[in-house]
């Protein structure tokens, strides 16, 4: 697939998740000022979701027909192709590092939470009840 290609499947995808954000956003909003969100053709397609998709496709028509959003993204895209990605199995043993870091990390801050609560409960003279009483 052509460089242009993604930067075509990205903005209709990007397009595609503002239209949900801001047709449930001017639901919210005609919810919150009690007008009422009547159904144009069906109960699903309600004047909300009409707005919410059409300000996407303006958005997204824009950004094809803006010289310099184009060039951007262009710019953009040209640049994705240089950058020398990660193969499979190094992307494996970074995930494998994250994961055991995580886990010590965890561990770490678990076990320090322990002692200063044993420590509080000693200072403050708190006997914890054994559970279930």
């Amino acid at each position: 697939m052509s460089r242009q290609r993604y930067v075509v499947v990205g903005i209709i995808a990007l397009a595609a998740i503002v239209g949900i954000s801001l047709s449930h956003l001017f639901g919210w909003i005609w919810a919150q000022t009690s007008l009422d969100d009547f159904p144009l053709l069906s109960r699903e397609l309600s004047l909300t979701v009409v707005l919410g998709y059409s300000v996407a496709t303006l958005a997204a028509v824009f950004c094809f027909v803006h010289k310099p959003t184009v060039a951007l993204t262009q710019e953009v895209a040209d640049e994705l192709s240089k950058v020398s990605w990660p193969s499979r199995e190094e992307t494996g043993s970074a995930t494998v590092v994250v994961l055991a870091t995580v886990v010590i990390c965890a561990t770490y801050l678990g076990l320090f939470d322990a002692m200063w609560l044993w420590l509080t409960n000693l200072v403050l003279g708190v006997h914890p009840s054994p559970a279930g009483q």
